[in-house]
């Protein structure tokens, strides 16, 4: 068989399964940031309302993240952060292993548009949507035996429903769409990579805290040594 039969034929073959093959993702804004004028006005509302008040203000309230990350924590959370519109900074404990990615998104944005100065405080597990929360915040210590993980999503298909080609090909276009804002997110928030997350993220296993300190994933490991 000549080279160019059997060139033709892998060039072919590349075609056929190209739109199956993982690309290389775009590195781009992550979508979940507040734009700068419309965050000015947010804290600028804010101090004047803490002028206002009649009641002392928490100077540094704290909000907890702790659990699975579904639409009950997202709604709780939201309340938390309701309590504390006026404060001008607030803690966020962060324990969790992960769970919804809608729910960490809603999350995440709630947080960001605080109008304070954001500390994030990584307890036991801060793992998979977990991970994205905590980039909400403007700075971030772990603790010494946090257990930090950041991977790809993932999905379970139920086995009484008829999975067709089609489905699944949907179900991997929008697995990429979320793999690619929650890495791109993570990105914008920490300087880090995006290359080297995503390759990272491939691993589907948990990241030493230096490795994340070297990537700005974290900017302090308490009680280290």
């Amino acid at each position: 068989m000549s080279t160019d039969i059997i060139l033709n034929r892998l060039a072919a073959l590349e075609e056929q399964v190209g739109e199956f093959l993982p690309a290389a993702l775009e590195r781009r804004r992550g979508g979940l940031e507040p734009c700068d004028w419309l965050m000015a006005d947010v804290q600028a509302r804010a101090e004047i309302d803490r002028d206002l008040a009649n009641h002392s203000v928490v100077e540094m309230a704290e909000i907890y993240v702790v659990g699975d990350i579904n639409d009950a924590l997202a709604l709780n959370v939201h309340d938390q952060l309701e309590a504390t519109r006026l404060s001008p900074a607030i803690s966020v404990f962060i324990d969790t292993s992960g769970g919804d990615f809608d729910a960490a998104v809603r999350i995440h944005r709630a947080i960001r548009w605080h109008a304070g100065t954001k500390r994030a405080k990584l307890g036991k597990r801060c793992q998979s949507a977990g991970v994205l929360i905590s980039m909400a915040c403007d700075h971030r210590v772990a603790s010494a035996d946090t257990a930090y993980m950041l991977h790809l999503t993932a999905d379970c298909p139920d086995p009484r429903d008829r999975w067709t080609m089609f489905r699944h090909i949907e179900a991997a276009r929008r697995l990429r769409q979320t793999d690619s804002l929650y890495l791109n997110v993570i990105a914008d928030r920490s300087g880090a990579d995006l290359a080297a997350l995503a390759i990272e993220a491939a691993k589907d296993e948990p990241q030493s805290l230096e490795w994340c300190l070297r990537n700005k994933l974290v900017h302090e490991i308490e009680d280290a040594k």
